[in-house]
């Protein structure tokens, strides 16, 4: 029983940071929040490769398109996981 118990807690902890891998939050210089990234037709992302030229999906360099290139990220990749209920209230990366 001890070790059925042990194997589900195992897969339950594995499921729950598979989710959280899956969205990458690119981060600013100073550490801020930039924007955040998810693509689940890829699933688990290599969030330094999609942070490093990452920009917010904020229009700020066509406010007439919102989904054109906006703001740089600008720190070289830097990025943390945040789970997908944290990501809902995030600001979107562009998607490259």
């Amino acid at each position: 029983m001890v070790r059925i118990f042990s194997l589900a807690t195992l897969l339950i902890a594995s499921a729950i940071t598979t989710q959280a891998a899956q969205f990458c939050q690119c981060l600013f210089q100073d550490g801020s929040h930039c924007c955040v990234y998810s693509d689940p037709s890829i699933g688990n992302l290599d969030c330094q490769r999609w942070c490093t030229n990452a920009h917010r999906a904020d229009g700020a360099t066509n406010p007439h398109n919102p989904l054109e290139v906006g703001t740089a990220c600008n720190a070289n990749g830097k990025y943390s996981t945040v789970s997908g209920w944290n990501a809902q209230f995030r600001t979107s990366c562009y998607k490259q």
